[in-house]
């Protein structure tokens, strides 16, 4: 399992990063007379505050784009040695590259705006006035794309065909209903993190805890747990591995190096299983509601507690 997982997120972080490069690299081009969607004049393309600004964007995202093929494919390994760990890693990962990607051609495209706006190079096709604290001020359409998202309060449409980024849509966030929706979206991404990492962070170094207190036997592992009244065990038995009953996880956890949680075997019905592999004798707990595999990373721990349960 872990080498199939290596290798369709291999493949997924390559296409997902080169898709950003070709959504994101065309901005560094002189195109439709913009420089990283921003209009600047032909006479003006080659000056050298211009060309220093685009250079250093196209350094920064170039540089950008190699490490995160680097990091991406380093966590991948992770899937090999704790997938809870490598699911964990890849969601920070994730996010960290989506803020990158956008922040980086952003940042260059405010310098270049700035720049546009100190030396008065505004495209007079599209000249416009408007007033800010009562005084007139000439500006263009990039007015509006001057953060890099869209914010203008005259247009009526709160969805737009995206300038910074081609082929997409964005938000114009002039709109209140642009805001609420951007702003549930954001929440929802953000609990079913937190779900995620609430979930995940019991598996990532499981300990398992079994305990005999009088006559109630308790078996927790990796945030699931087990109770059974000792006058209600029916059977007991001591196994060299688990029955071949095509076990079907129902909610719990699988590796190659544990099977933690909540199953259903073909014939035996609904079970717990707190079973880490390579390791025996596992022991079989029955009682009339409560079926229980369960072995131990410690020495003799099995066997003992066999004979306390027997007694």
């Amino acid at each position: 399992m872990e080498i199939m997982m290596f290798i369709i997120f291999i493949i997924t972080n390559l296409i997902i990063i080169l898709c950003m490069q070709f959504a994101y690299t065309h901005a560094y081009k002189y195109e439709n007379g913009m420089y990283l969607n921003v209009h600047i004049p032909s006479s003006h393309k080659e000056d050298a505050e211009v060309t220093e600004i685009v250079t250093t964007g196209k350094r920064k995202m170039k540089h950008f784009q190699i490490a995160n093929v680097i990091i991406s494919i380093a966590i991948c390994f992770i899937v090999f040695f704790n997938i809870a760990v490598f699911v964990l890693l890849y969601i920070i990962w994730m996010f960290a590259y989506i803020f990158g990607i956008i922040h980086i051609p952003n940042s260059s495209h405010r310098k270049m705006y700035a720049l546009k706006i100190q030396n008065g190079w505004i495209i007079e096709a599209q000249r416009k006035k408007v007033y800010i604290d009562t005084s007139p001020i000439d500006v263009d359409d990039d007015e509006y794309w001057k953060t890099g998202y869209y914010y203008n309060p005259a247009d009526k449409h709160i969805l737009i065909e995206n300038r910074m980024q081609s082929g997409n849509y964005t938000f114009n966030y002039a709109k209140k209903g642009a805001w609420i929706f951007t702003g549930i979206t954001c929440a929802i991404i953000a609990g079913c993190i937190i779900l995620v990492f609430v979930c995940m962070l019991p598996l990532i170094n499981i300990q398992e805890k079994i305990t005999l207190t009088n006559n109630n036997l308790t078996i927790s592992a990796g945030g699931y747990t087990s109770e059974i009244d000792v006058n209600d065990i029916t059977e007991l038995k001591l196994l060299d591995e688990l029955p071949d009953d095509s076990f079907l996880r129902t909610n719990g956890a699988s590796t190659d190096s544990y099977d933690i949680g909540r199953y259903e075997g073909r014939t035996l019905g609904k079970c717990s299983l707190y079973v880490f592999d390579g390791y025996a004798p596992i022991l079989m707990i029955k009682s009339d509601d409560t079926l229980v595999f369960v072995n131990s990373k410690e020495d003799g721990e099995i066997e003992k507690l066999y004979v306390e349960l027997s007694q």
